[in-house]
């Protein structure tokens, strides 16, 4: 295996374990409500627009109609929203947060503990080399959305 391939392999797989990790640490604190998918991604959007139509909601977060169902369904379980009928439309739900959802605080992990292990020198090379691959990746990302635009 070349020197390429050993790079792009170990940067996918450490990728793949911060993935795992995420998931464990949400799982283990918040009971898998990360905010950035399913259920905590509704509570966070909640949060910003105090109630929205159910219809809305899937249409802002890209969700289908099904599956937000599902994931409304466990947030009402779970006691973070409410879901009435709309007065003005009575076919429309209206998604609110209850006391529990609005008092709900979503955290991070602390990432810092994934650098204990590299000193000051190691952390400013992996901070540079990072910078510079987020750079590329952000301009080769812009540059393919720009060419399926035109």
């Amino acid at each position: 295996m070349d020197k390429k391939s050993d790079l792009t392999n170990i940067f996918l797989e450490t990728n793949h374990l911060l993935h795992r990790y995420n998931m464990m640490w949400y799982g283990k604190n918040f009971g898998g409500l990360d905010p950035r998918q399913g259920q905590g991604r509704i509570l966070t959007a909640l949060r910003r627009m105090n109630s929205v139509s159910q219809k809305d909601l899937g249409f802002i977060l890209d969700i289908r109609p099904q599956s937000l169902g599902e994931l409304l369904q466990k947030l009402e379980n779970s006691g973070y929203i409410q879901r009435r009928r709309s007065t003005t439309d009575k076919r429309a739900l209206i998604v609110e947060l209850t006391e529990k959802g609005e008092t709900f605080q979503l955290q991070k992990p602390d990432y810092e503990e994934l650098f204990i292990t590299l000193n000051s020198e190691e952390k400013k090379i992996l901070k540079r080399a990072l910078e510079k691959i987020f750079t590329q990746l952000s301009e080769q990302i812009q540059k393919e959305a720009e060419d399926d635009f035109y």
